[in-house]
């Protein structure tokens, strides 16, 4: 008992760091936010208003703002912001903008360049901006992603990238022009796409003039790079400026040579020796050059590793950071863990010992057993003859209800917090009680925590891992809406009792949709603004096996619709539809398009379920049985467009055209 006390008496408050992004410009920010959670209490916040940087400074500690844009500005003249440490990473994109000019750098405790041609740059058209509160911390490469080997030279050249002005594209063509004309062997695969009609004219109508034809491959986006480049020997780059051109780098880490145009600051970031002024240069470069796979490999490891890069971030924000250890829980306040069962003797052991054995010293153990007819009752019973604060609630008869379990056990917890099982799952090691009131000691406030959920299968082996994220209100209805009413929430984590027992709040029961339950109590939690956190570790053995009932298709499919209705009928249209300007509407615009949109939501859903995993194993009518709610639910919603405005009849007729099956 002592041993659990002491635990207790060490917990740590995190100092919080929050990140702030706008829409689908994360991609350098996931790895930061992902390798400092592991020290630091973060939040990545992707910025829909600019009201939701002032509510998340007054949160955190430090302020993380991705890209230097009318973000920063605001933020830096928040009048929270000298109380806090402003961070900035500024890439190359926001160094030739007005933003720069804009922001009140006074404010701004530190600014992280990608490379040192940037930064000098910027300095000198930003006066206000001092040395002193700037770094250079390049993009890291995560090394263990590209396979490496012992390359020789070739004929295949590979440019990855949009295709704009930036990029360099007329020099590209005449380059690999040149090239072709000493030796007609060589290939130009192209991984990108045009961000401008005029390129995409231009690139026709000069590879038929070059007549390189047979020699240009145009190969679109591609999500795997390592997978991408195998067969590659060079990768050319002809681009004015680049922060560090990340491609080139992924390609020297699987031991590719990169053929890098001298931009401007290419030779602070790249070997001389890989870098052209000339197009002959470029030909003698291929043709005549060294080709030393180790080389390559070793600069990236040495200089732009993703180890290095997080190495330099965390020292900077050590800096700025302090932690402060925690004495004021000498006596860890109740927790119940609540267990619901239902003929799970084979599992139930192994859930028991796994609440039993953790390191929290103050739990209270309730088990809703609904109906059971195998033996687990009894071995519940024989647990209570040992471990007295065990309780159970018996149902007369078996409900098939989940739900109502999870009801019953907020009614009836004692304690000030309540964590949810299932018999046939179990916790994954002896302190997960602990990383969750860790969560709740570091956040006053807090109403829930969700962790990421281990799968097993029914002897317990590892069959996985499903990791989860954290989300913003409107974030959350609309990421569910957009898969078409499926989870995105775990509701099997840490409540604090008092969200229910004391708000007037109840767990939501229909005994009509039982699979719809936790998207469901996900969502109105949501709308009765509960505050949930996401604790990025395991917390959950999670079972699958032939009795989780999600698996039964028809009656996912009727929950799922239960769901996207919900959704309808308790959320503005405004949060899964945020694109468009319902503002600028007429009444009846808005409700025709509103409906309209719903309707091709569902025919989405329909020609989803027509070809995905879930029916493969069907034939075709009972494929079209499956999906037939979901066409009806199509219908229902044009018809209610049309009721408003006949604008999207002829849409209407075109989708229900199509063959799904």
């Amino acid at each position: 008992m002592k041993e659990k006390e002491d635990l207790f008496k060490k917990m740590v408050r995190r100092p919080k760091i929050i990140f702030f992004v706008k829409p689908d410009l994360d991609r350098f920010l996931n790895s930061v936010v992902e390798h400092l959670s592991g020290t630091y209490r973060t939040k990545k916040i992707v910025v829909h208003d600019l009201n939701q940087i002032d509510a998340g400074m007054q949160w955190a500690d430090i302020c993380w703002f991705e890209w230097c844009d009318d973000l920063l500005i605001h933020g830096s003249k928040v009048p929270s912001a000298a109380a806090k440490t402003l961070i900035c990473r500024l890439h190359s994109y926001e160094a030739f903008t007005f933003y720069i000019k804009k922001v009140y750098w006074q404010a701004v405790d530190q600014v992280i360049f990608d490379g040192e041609h940037l930064r000098e740059y910027v300095l000198d058209q930003v006066k206000a901006l001092k040395k002193e509160k700037t770094a250079v911390v390049p993009n890291g490469i995560k090394l263990d992603q590209y396979t490496f080997k012992q390359r020789q030279k070739g004929f295949h050249i590979a440019y990855v990238g949009y295709i704009n002005y930036k990029k360099g594209p007329m020099l590209l063509l005449q380059a690999f022009k040149a090239l072709i004309d000493k030796d007609p062997r060589y290939k130009l695969f192209i991984a990108g796409t045009f961000q401008d009609a005029r390129y995409q004219l231009y690139f026709k109508q000069m590879i038929d003039e070059l007549r390189l034809t047979d020699s240009v491959q145009f190969d679109g986006w591609q999500d795997d790079m390592n997978q991408y480049l195998e067969d590659k020997h060079y990768l050319i780059c002809t681009s004015l400026l680049e922060s560090q051109h990340m491609s080139a780098m992924e390609a020297m880490a699987k031991g590719i040579k990169p053929l890098i145009h001298n931009f401007y600051g290419a030779k602070t970031i790249y070997d001389e020796s890989v870098v052209w002024n000339t197009i002959d240069e470029f030909v003698a470069m291929i043709t005549s050059g060294d080709y030393t796979s180790l080389h390559y490999r070793s600069f990236i490891e040495e200089h732009y590793s993703y180890d290095l890069s997080m190495r330099k971030i965390e020292e900077m924000i050590s800096g700025f950071a302090k932690q402060s250890e925690l004495t004021v829980m000498p006596n860890p306040p109740l927790i119940t863990v609540g267990i619901i069962n239902y003929n799970y003797s084979n599992f139930i052991d192994e859930c028991l010992q796994s609440v039993l054995n953790q390191l929290y010293p103050n739990i209270d153990i309730l088990i809703v057993d609904d109906h059971s007819t195998d033996d687990s009752m009894q071995k519940i019973s024989s647990y209570q003859k040992t471990h007295p604060h065990i309780r159970t609630i018996c149902h007369s008869e078996n409900t098939k209800l989940p739900d109502l379990a999870f009801k019953e056990i907020f009614q009836e917890a004692k304690g000030e917090y309540v964590l949810l099982l299932s018999a046939d799952d179990f916790l994954p090691h002896n302190l997960v009680i602990h990383d969750f009131m860790q969560c709740f000691f570091e956040e006053e406030g807090l109403d829930y925590v969700y962790g990421d959920l281990l799968l097993v299968d029914q002897h317990g082996k590892n069959a996985g891992l499903w990791t989860y994220q954290e989300y913003g209100d409107e974030e959350l209805v609309r990421t569910i809406f957009q898969r078409g009413g499926s989870g995105i929430v775990p509701m099997v984590g840490m409540f604090k009792a008092s969200y229910y027992q004391q708000k007037g709040f109840t767990w939501l029961v229909d005994p009509q949709k039982p699979l719809a339950g936790d998207v469901l109590n996900c969502l109105a939690n949501t709308k009765r603004g509960w505050k949930r956190r996401y604790l990025k570790k395991p917390v959950l053995c999670y079972r699958r096996h032939q009795k989780n009932i999600s698996y039964q298709l028809h009656k996912r499919i009727q929950s799922l619709v239960y769901v996207m209705d919900y959704i309808v009928k308790e959320f503005d249209e405004s949060v899964y539809f945020p694109h468009i300007k319902w503002k600028e509407l007429e009444e009846n615009q808005r409700q025709s398009l509103k409906y309209f949109s719903i309707g091709k939501t569902f025919w989405r859903m329909a020609r989803r379920y027509a070809q995905n995993g879930y029916t493969r194993h069907l034939d075709q009518d009972a494929k079209k049985e499956c999906i037939q709610p979901l066409l009806d639910k199509m219908d229902e919603y044009f018809q209610l467009s049309l009721a408003s405005d006949n604008q999207y009849e002829r849409y209407m007729k075109n989708i229900k055209k199509i063959q799904l099956i």
